[in-house]
C-alpha cells in the first residue's frame, strides 16, 4: 500500500533530516506519520531509495531502524533486502553495468550491518554465501567482479559482532574460499585487494 503524497512527503522530510542527535524525536514523527498500513512501503523506500545509494549513512539507518523498534519494520527491511539482492544477483552483468556492481556492494555492506553485525546469522535459504563464490568461480571474472566484492562487504561486520568473528566456523570457512579464490594467478587485481581489504 502506497501513502499518499503529501505522507510521501513528510517521510522523506523526516530521513533528509534524520542525524544521530535527533533520532528519537524522529523515530516518534515517522510512528505517528506511517502506523501499521504503509510499514512495507517504508521498509521499501528505506533499502531501495537509501540504502542501496547511501553507503555512508548505512549506520545511521540501521540505528534509526533500531530506535523504531517496529518489529514487522525490521524483518521487512531485512527482507527487503534480501529481495534486492536477489535481484542484482540475477541482473546481467554487462561490463558496463557498473551501478549495479555498486548497488550491490552497499547492499552487502547494508546486510551486514542488520544481520552479522547484530549477532543474526544469515540463513543458507536466504542466500548462501559459499556456493554464490563458487558459482561465481564457474562462471568466470565477469561474475566474480559483482560477487567477491558484495561478499566482502558482508563480511566486513564479521568485525563488529561478538558471534561471527574469527573463530567461527560460518565465517572462516567463508574466508577460507576467498583466502583460497585469492591464490588463482588470474584473478583480477582489485579483486584480490577487495580481499586483502576484508582480512
Amino acid at each position: 500500500m502506497v501513502p499518499s503524497e503529501a505522507l510521501q512527503d513528510k517521510v522523506f522530510f523526516i530521513f533528509n533530516n534524520l542525524s544521530q542527535m535527533n533520532m528519537s524525536q524522529k523515530a516518534e514523527e515517522l510512528k505517528n506519520v506511517i502506523g501499521n498500513e504503509f510499514v512495507s512501503w517504508v521498509a521499501q523506500y528505506l533499502v531501495m531509495k537509501r540504502a542501496s545509494i547511501e553507503p555512508n549513512f548505512h549506520t545511521l539507518y540501521s540505528n534509526f531502524v533500531d530506535a523504531l523498534g517496529i518489529e514487522s519494520l525490521t524483518s521487512k527491511v531485512v527482507t527487503e533486502t534480501f529481495r534486492n539482492i536477489k535481484v542484482l544477483l540475477r541482473s546481467d552483468k554487462g561490463v558496463a553495468n557498473f551501478s549495479d556492481r555498486t548497488l550491490l556492494k552497499n547492499l552487502g555492506h547494508w546486510l551486514g550491518l542488520l544481520t552479522l553485525g547484530k549477532c543474526h546469522p544469515i540463513l543458507t535459504m536466504d542466500l548462501n554465501l559459499k556456493a554464490l563464490v563458487y558459482e561465481a568461480y564457474q562462471k568466470g571474472n565477469q561474475e566474480l567482479l559483482y560477487v567477491v566484492p558484495f561478499t566482502a562487504k558482508v563480511l566486513e561486520s564479521c568485525s563488529k559482532s561478538k558471534i561471527f568473528c574469527k573463530p567461527n566456523p560460518w565465517t572462516m570457512s567463508i574466508m577460507n574460499v576467498l583466502a583460497e579464490l585469492h591464490q588463482e594467478n588470474d584473478l583480477k587485481l582489485h579483486l584480490k585487494f577487495e580481499i586483502e581489504v576484508l582480512c
